[in-house]
C-alpha cells in the first residue's frame, strides 16, 4: 500500500509544528485509553488496585509530560496559523484533566481500602473506556478534519448516561444500608469518574466549535437527515428539501448539539441575531415548520422541553 493512503494527510496550510502538535494530541488520547482501561480492570477484579493505580501513575506522568510539549510548543507559534493556538491550548488542558481523573479515582481504590466494588462505578468506567476510545478517534481525524463531528456526538451522549449513571449510584448509596464510610468513599469516586467525562464533553465542544469556525467539517447528519453546509443544502432520506434561511439555520444548530437541549434564547439569538426583540413565538412556529419538513422520513424528533428549548432527538 502506498505510504501516502497509510498517513493521514495534516490541514491544508500545516507547517511541521503543526504536525508535532497533532502527534502529541494522539499521544495524549492514546494515554487516556490506556489509563481507562486499566482502571476499568481494576474495577471488574481483573487487575489488582495497587497494580492498576501505578500503571495509570506512570500513565498520567507520560500525559504530563505530553502535555508540556504542546503548551511549551505554543510560545514559539507564528500568530497566525492553521491550527488554532487557542483550541490546541484548551484541548491539551482538558485532556489532561481527563487522565488527571482517570489518575485521582485509582488512586482513591487504594487510599479509601475499597474491598467491595460498587456495581455503579463499575459501569461508570466502562463509559469512561468508550468516552476515551471516541476521544481518541475523533482527535485522529483532525489529520483531515472530516468525520469528527460523529465522534463529538457520542460524548456528548456518553457525558449524558455518566449523568445519569451517578444520580443513580448516589441515590442507591444514600437509600441502602451502606455504612457512611462507604458512601463517602463511593461518592467521591463515582463523581471523579463522571468528571471525566464532563471534560471529556468539554473537549468535543472545542472541536466542534473549531472546526464550524474553520470550516472543515461541512457536512452534518442525524439519521436519513443529512445538510450540506457549504452547499447549503438538506436532504432527507435522499430527497432535497427546501429550507428558508432561518429554517436551515435553526436546523444547523440543532444537527450541532444533538441530544442536548438548546436554550430558546441562544436560538433566537444565533437564528434571529442579538438584537431581535420581536415575538419569541416566531421560533416555535419555525420549529413547527422544520418538524413538517424532516422528521417523517428522517428519523428524527424536535424535542420541546418546556420553558428550555429544544433537542434533536434520533427516532428508536
Amino acid at each position: 500500500m502506498d505510504r501516502s493512503e497509510q498517513v493521514p494527510s495534516v490541514p491544508p496550510g500545516a507547517s511541521g509544528r503543526d504536525q508535532r502538535d497533532l502527534e502529541l494530541l494522539e499521544e495524549m488520547s492514546g494515554v487516556i485509553v490506556a489509563a481507562a482501561e486499566a482502571l476499568l480492570l481494576a474495577l471488574e477484579r481483573r487487575s489488582p488496585f495497587d497494580r492498576a493505580w501505578q500503571e495509570i501513575r506512570d500513565l498520567e506522568h507520560k500525559g504530563d509530560a505530553i502535555a508540556r510539549d504542546i503548551f511549551e510548543g505554543l510560545t514559539t507559534r507564528p500568530r497566525m496559523h492553521p491550527i488554532n493556538p487557542d483550541a490546541l491550548k484548551a484541548l491539551g488542558g482538558y485532556l489532561d484533566d481527563v487522565l488527571d481523573a482517570i489518575e485521582a479515582a485509582a488512586a482513591r481504590l487504594v487510599v479509601y481500602r475499597v474491598r467491595r466494588i460498587l456495581p455503579a462505578a463499575r459501569e461508570l468506567a466502562g463509559v469512561v473506556v468508550e468516552c476515551a476510545h471516541e476521544l481518541d478517534l475523533a482527535i485522529r481525524q483532525l489529520r483531515t478534519m472530516r468525520e469528527v463531528f460523529p465522534h463529538a456526538r457520542s460524548l456528548h451522549r456518553l457525558e449524558n448516561r455518566a449523568d445519569d449513571l451517578l444520580r443513580d449510584a448516589i441515590e442507591a448509596l444514600f437509600a441502602g444500608r451502606v455504612g457512611a464510610k462507604e458512601v463517602v468513599k463511593w461518592k467521591d469516586i463515582c463523581e471523579m469518574l463522571e468528571a471525566g467525562t464532563d471534560r471529556c464533553e468539554d473537549i468535543a465542544n472545542v472541536l466542534e466549535t473549531y472546526l464550524l469556525e474553520t470550516g472543515r467539517e461541512d457536512r452534518l447528519t442525524a439519521g436519513r437527515v443529512v445538510m450540506d453546509v457549504g452547499r447549503h443544502e438538506v436532504a432527507v432520506a435522499g430527497q432535497p428539501v427546501a429550507l428558508s434561511a432561518k429554517e436551515f439555520d435553526l436546523l444547523h444548530l440543532l444537527l450541532r448539539h444533538q441530544t442536548k437541549v438548546v436554550r430558546r434564547d441562544r436560538l433566537l439569538q444565533e437564528v434571529w441575531g442579538e438584537d431581535y426583540f420581536g415575538d419569541t413565538r416566531t421560533l416555535d412556529t419555525h420549529v413547527g415548520w422544520l418538524r413538517k419538513k424532516i422528521e417523517r422520513g428522517g428519523q428524527v424528533r424536535l424535542v420541546a422541553v418546556r420553558g428550555v428549548g429544544y433537542r434533536l432527538d434520533l427516532r428508536d
